[in-house]
């Protein structure tokens, strides 16, 4: 059987196999839930692979001219991070 209709078997029959995706977070799998009507987050894997694939986000980092002097402040990779995905989220205050 080849492998395509190896796929559409296994779907068929709801035993998918996870997707790997490497994101700057590191490898994570994702699996379709079938029987969920959504999912709180969506698509959000597939972006954060798409943001190390591209490079975009290092480069975003990179020219962002944000910066602390405390000793105690966090990474600007951590602040940025956490403004975009509360953007992402929908965040609203």
């Amino acid at each position: 059987m080849g492998e395509a209709k190896r796929r559409q078997e296994l779907a068929r029959l709801g035993d998918v196999e996870p997707m790997v995706l490497d994101t700057l977070g590191g490898r994570i799998h994702v699996r379709w839930d079938e029987t969920a009507r959504a999912t709180p987050n969506a698509q959000l894997a597939f972006f954060a692979e798409f943001l190390k694939a591209t490079g975009l986000y290092d480069r975003w980092l990179e020219s962002c001219p944000l910066s602390y002097e405390s000793s105690n402040a966090p990474r600007k990779a951590d602040v940025l991070g956490t403004w975009l995905l509360s953007i992402l989220a929908g965040h609203k205050r």
